[in-house]
């Protein structure tokens, strides 16, 4: 499958990113937390992280997208619960808060467009969301999952696993 056929939807910046998140705000998509809740979302990711690995050296390539973008939802959830007292169950409306937070630092955001051309560390995030749905609904195109697709968002999954854990 080639990712490059993959849009993502998720503003970069600018007015369409600030509306992204009133909207989300509006339909109440960040629900409070318990106090120091972070750290079981950052276990979390950390597991379905180690998870990825295992499926990648079996070759499973649909089970490494799936368990590596969960690792990096539950990663920036546990910076919204640290900082903000807030969790996403909504993708997109977690992409956008760590956006519009700041919570992602310019060098690992420089670091991933650099290690993926035209694809910003946002934009890349809701990449692996697309392609995790396509690996755990589609029973037509989960077999054109291929390796490259994988290790794309198992790379993604570790700077961005170990960015959160610094972070926290």
């Amino acid at each position: 499958m080639k990712i490059e056929g993959l849009r993502p939807k998720v503003p970069k910046d600018g007015e369409p990113l600030k509306n992204f998140f009133l909207n989300c705000e509006g339909r109440r998509k960040f629900v409070h937390d318990t106090k120091d809740h972070y750290k079981q979302h950052l276990k979390k990711s950390k597991h379905d992280f180690y998870r990825a690995e295992a499926e990648f050296r079996d070759m499973c390539w649909d089970w490494t997208i799936i368990k590596a973008y969960y690792s990096i939802h539950h990663a920036g959830n546990a910076m919204l619960s640290r900082e903000k007292g807030v969790f996403s169950k909504d993708h997109s409306c977690l992409i956008v808060a760590l956006n519009y937070w700041k919570f992602i630092d310019e060098s690992l955001f420089e670091k991933l467009v650099e290690a993926y051309e035209h694809f910003s560390g946002i934009l890349s995030l809701d990449i692996a969301f697309q392609l995790r749905k396509i690996g755990q609904y589609s029973v037509d195109e989960w077999e054109e999952l291929s390796k490259e697709d994988a290790e794309l968002i198992l790379n993604l999954a570790r700077e961005f696993v170990r960015f959160a854990e610094g972070k926290i």
